[in-house]
C-alpha cells in the first residue's frame, strides 16, 4: 500500500484564496488566518492520478505474465512419472559403457540434445503453461502434452532440471497436479513413436529388440543406464572458454576438454505391453 500526503499544515496564516478547512471542506465562509490544516487540490488530483497510472500498469503487467505463460509454482511431487523427482533412487543399477544410438533421445522432432528443450517443445508442438515442481537437484520446469482422444489417453511430457533433461511418453495412469494443463495436440498419438522405433504398446522383446541388454530388469518393468565420456565439441569449447575468462587455456582444457554423458531410459509394461517410457539425458564436466 502506497500512502500519499494531502494536507499542508501551517500554523496560523492566511487561508489561500480557493481552499477548503480540513475540519470542515464544506464550509464557503473562509477565516483570514487559522491554526490548522488544509487541503491542496492540486496535490489532492496529482496523487489521484498517480494512484491510477500504477493501477493501470500493475494491470497491463498482469495480463501480459498472463499471455506469456508464466510458470505455476507447486511443491507438490504428485508428477509420478517424473524421473528428476526420484532423485537418486534410481542409484545402485549396473551402468553401461556404451553410448545408444542418438535417435533415442528424440521424439517428435524434439531432441534431448538441444539447447532450451520446452522452447523448442513448444514451438513444435504448441505453447503449454510450464509446471516447476522441487529446488535444487530434485527441482524441474515441466510442459504436457495429450492426444485429442481419451481412450486411450496419451501424454508427452518435456522437462527439465538442473543437471537432466528428459521425456516421457505414456498412457493414462493416475492424475498429477497439473495435469488439467496438458495442452491437446494431433500430434500426439497412440501410435506415436521414439525416433529409434520405440512406442507404446510394445512387448519386452521388442524393446530389447532395439535397446539391447538391460541393466536390470524386475517385474514389469526394464532399465537401461548408459555413461561414457566424449569429447566436448568445439562449439561448445569456445562457449566455455567466453564464460571462463579467468581460466587459462591449460585450465580450461583440463577442466572442460571432455565430459561425461550419462543416459537413462526406463520401460513399464503392463499385461507385456509398452505403457510408459521414459527417456533422460545428463551432461557433466
Amino acid at each position: 500500500m502506497v500512502y500519499f500526503r494531502l494536507a499542508t499544515c501551517q500554523a496560523l496564516r492566511p487561508l489561500p484564496r480557493g481552499y477548503g478547512l480540513l475540519n470542515n471542506p464544506r464550509d464557503t465562509a473562509a477565516p483570514e488566518r487559522v491554526g490548522t490544516c488544509y487541503f491542496d487540490p492540486m496535490k489532492r488530483i496529482m496523487s489521484l492520478l498517480i494512484v491510477l497510472l500504477a493501477y493501470i500498469a500493475a494491470s497491463v503487467g498482469q495480463a501480459q505474465t498472463r499471455q506469456m505463460g508464466r510458470p505455476a509454482h507447486t511443491s507438490d511431487n504428485s508428477d509420478w512419472w517424473s524421473q528428476i523427482r526420484a532423485g537418486d533412487a534410481n542409484g545402485g543399477i549396473a551402468v553401461q559403457k556404451r553410448e545408444p544410438q542418438a535417435s533415442n533421445l528424440r521424439i517428435l522432432g524434439v531432441d534431448l540434445a538441444d539447447n532450451d528443450l520446452l522452447s523448442k517443445a513448444s514451438a513444435k508442438l504448441g505453447k503449454a503453461q510450464p509446471a516447476e515442481r522441487g529446488d535444487a537437484s530434485t527441482g524441474r520446469s515441466q510442459t504436457c502434452y495429450s492426444s485429442a482422444k481419451d481412450d486411450p489417453k496419451i501424454y508427452v511430457v518435456f522437462e527439465t532440471g538442473e543437471l537432466s533433461d528428459a521425456f516421457y511418453l505414456f498412457m493414462d495412469g493416475p492424475d498429477w497436479s497439473g495435469s488439467d494443463r496438458c495442452v491437446k495436440s494431433n500430434l500426439v498419438i497412440e501410435n506415436l513413436s521414439v525416433a529409434s522405433g520405440l512406442r507404446l504398446g510394445q512387448t519386452p522383446a521388442e524393446v530389447m529388440a532395439i535397446l539391447g541388454k538391460p541393466s536390470a530388469a524386475a517385474g514389469n518393468k526394464i532399465v537401461y543406464s548408459f555413461a561414457v565420456e566424449k569429447k566436448t565439441p568445439d562449439r561448445d569449447f569456445d562457449r566455455l572458454r567466453r564464460q571462463h575468462p579467468e581460466l587459462s587455456d591449460e585450465d580450461l582444457h583440463r577442466d572442460y576438454e571432455f565430459y561425461s554423458l550419462g543416459i537413462y531410459i526406463e520401460a513399464r509394461f503392463n499385461q507385456s505391453k509398452l505403457t510408459y517410457l521414459a527417456v533422460s539425458k545428463t551432461e557433466a564436466y
